[in-house]
């Protein structure tokens, strides 16, 4: 993928996360920037509720508010699906009665902990705390996929850390196991990419959610603590020689774009 390409998407993804339009969410999938995943929640007073145009200047979000528009307002004149049309058009009730199966089918949760994660899933929609994104797969709310922009003056600035967080049905009284797959360089990440913060251990609280979970380790990025050393590497470079920590660090920014 060319170098404009991938600046294109990040810079896409960075006005998904601070200035998204209302009720559509996407990201990148972990480990191909060119394959996203989306969610577009059902647009309010509509059934769907709880392209030949295309154009370059066209960016991710302008893309998913097309869709919701979609949802609000369907071109029976030109169908995808001949059934929908001829209902939408004839015969509103029934239409709005397969609709809400539909919406019902997408909001089965049938466990507290999916219950909670699609919880957690909105509030990041609507007050995501900058620099961290977070998205269940599309096939399993019990595994997420997040990304933790490096912090502004850090060593990490500027990088884009893919993160994946695995959830069981013992969620939120149990936390999630978290790991990084970005490479990583710091005090407090393993070599495989799973780290030592309390709040994930022996300080753990059912009060906890996924955004304060990303925010925490946006934390850890900032300010790590080499007395609980994960990789002893780094944490002697942080403790020692911080402009040679710095440059392993800056290595690592610079493997996260690609």
């Amino acid at each position: 993928m060319s170098s404009t390409a991938k600046k294109r998407l990040i810079r896409d993804y960075r006005r998904l996360l601070t200035d998204a339009p209302e009720g559509i969410t996407g990201a990148p999938s972990s480990d191909n920037l060119l394959v996203w995943n989306a969610v577009i929640f059902g647009p309010v007073d509509t059934p769907f509720e709880s392209g030949n145009r295309w154009s370059p200047t066209y960016d991710v979000a302008a893309i998913l508010t097309s869709i919701q528009s979609l949802l609000h307002d369907p071109n029976p004149n030109s169908p995808a699906n001949a059934e929908a049309a001829r209902m939408f058009s004839d015969s509103r009730k029934e239409y709005n009665k397969r609709v809400k199966e539909t919406v019902e089918e997408s909001c089965k949760m049938s466990t507290t902990a999916k219950r909670r994660l699609m919880r957690d899933f909105k509030r990041l929609q609507t007050d995501a705390p900058e620099g961290i994104s977070g998205a269940p797969c599309p096939d399993n709310v019990l595994i997420w996929n997040a990304v933790i922009f490096g912090p502004v003056d850090t060593p990490f600035e500027d990088g884009t850390f893919k993160l994946v967080l695995t959830f069981d049905e013992e969620y939120p009284t149990k936390p999630p196991h978290v790991k990084f797959i970005s490479r990583m360089f710091h005090p407090n990440v393993y070599a495989n990419g799973d780290l030592c913060l309390d709040i994930l251990q022996n300080r753990w609280s059912p009060t906890y959610d996924v955004a304060a979970i990303l925010t925490s380790i946006q934390s850890l990025l900032h300010d790590p603590n080499p007395n609980s050393p994960a990789n002893a590497e780094a944490a002697r470079m942080f403790s020692d020689s911080r402009k040679e920590y710095n440059k392993r660090v800056k290595e690592t920014v610079e493997e996260s774009w690609a």
